[in-house]
């Protein structure tokens, strides 16, 4: 079985993703790249996650094409295969219809720096991008549009929720941190009639985000004592 790994991988992140709300039902798709081949396996078409087996997960090319699978492949194969053609940095995606981050999409241009958290990980804002026609390459065009070198989170006008990283881990906790910063500036706009809330300091965040990098978390290697 080609991708034996990254097929069990999108099996485990279907099943996490639903486990933390940001999918239902068989909304949603993911994806990733094996740097080796270029081949990625993605999930397949219409089945509850908690049915999918790894033989379920297609694996196609580039292009779209498929290489090996009994299944259809997502839809929105044509988005996945275009961000991981076009990014190079992208290696997993999540794609959520998480509520309050569709909300967002529906009302705004993008996701403002709500939460001092998601601006640190993600970035001041989360680009909305234009409405772009559903399963066709018109979509992936719409994202590629508005996603900045590096970016990892892209709202879909009217849609949903596009997220990035190196792995399922880091993309699906993307998707969670951006649906908790939606969560919170709906909130805030609905306490405050309407009117814009307080933000963070956009011109502040590129320090943040340089001083947070440098020193968060653990040193790779641990001293004594």
């Amino acid at each position: 079985m080609l991708l034996a790994e990254q097929r069990r991988q999108v099996v485990q992140v279907g099943l996490d993703a639903l486990a933390h709300g940001v999918v239902h039902g068989t909304s949603g798709n993911m994806s990733i790249r094996d740097p080796a081949t270029g081949l990625i396996a993605i999930s397949p078409s219409g089945i509850p996650y908690p049915a999918v087996t790894p033989a379920d997960i297609v694996v196609v090319d580039e292009e779209g094409e498929v290489v090996e699978g009994v299944r259809k492949p997502s839809s929105e194969t044509p988005l996945h295969t275009m961000v991981h053609r076009e990014r190079p940095h992208v290696r997993a995606i999540v794609h959520t219809h998480s509520h309050y981050a569709t909300v967002v999409g529906c009302l705004r241009p993008a996701l403002p720096p709500i939460l001092t958290e998601v601006a640190l990980v993600v970035g001041a804002r989360v680009p909305v991008t234009r409405y772009g026609l559903t399963g066709t390459p018109d979509f992936g065009r719409s994202v590629i549009e508005v996603l900045e070198p590096g970016g990892l989170a892209v709202i879909l006008k009217n849609h949903g929720l596009i997220c990035f990283g190196d792995d399922f881990e880091r993309a699906l906790g993307v998707a969670e941190a951006v649906e908790e910063a939606a969560k919170v500036y709906v909130h805030a706009l609905a306490a405050n009639g309407g009117r814009e809330p307080d933000l963070v300091p956009e011109e502040l965040i590129p320090e943040m985000r340089e001083r947070f990098f440098a020193s968060y978390g653990q040193p790779k290697t641990p001293t004594a004592g």
